[in-house]
């Protein structure tokens, strides 16, 4: 499946909004919901990821306060486990060393052991664990970082 990304505009935000998910990854509506990540990242680079004229992912690369660049990714529910997270990482890694960024952190719950391993298996290095407010619970995540430069 060949994949194209290029920054959202708000219909598609829209669209990515009215994703829902299910079973085990009913916590990751958070993301979607009013305050999530499309309202609290807006002004930071978030990517639609398209195949085949519908959208498959999005992806954010976000500034912190500390000028950390931070990825984060939402696959599409209907999407999860035909390996899209890897493929969509990938494309945000050659985006952020097509901007110039340096290293790219990320956060990864520390139970969500199929991402840790991708996100390894893609040349992110653990470097500890921080408590973070997701969905308002506190949870113990697992903090990653990769080098680009």
């Amino acid at each position: 499946m060949r994949l194209r990304y290029k920054r959202a505009n708000a219909k598609k935000l829209e669209q990515i909004r009215s994703w829902r998910y299910e079973g085990a990854y009913t916590s990751f509506n958070y993301a979607l919901e009013a305050g999530g990540w499309l309202d609290v990242f807006h002004s930071d680079r978030i990517y639609s990821v398209e195949a085949e004229c519908r959208i498959v992912g999005v992806f954010f690369l976000i500034v912190r306060s500390d000028q950390r660049w931070e990825y984060r990714i939402l696959v599409h529910p209907k999407e999860l486990g035909r390996g899209l997270g890897k493929q969509i990482t990938l494309l945000a890694l050659c985006e952020a060393r097509h901007l110039g960024i340096e290293a790219l952190t990320l956060l990864v719950r520390q139970d969500h052991d199929v991402a840790y391993r991708l996100y390894r298996s893609v040349g992110f290095v653990e470097t500890g664990m921080v408590r973070e407010w997701v969905a308002g619970e506190q949870r113990l995540m697992r903090q990653m970082v990769k080098c680009l430069a």
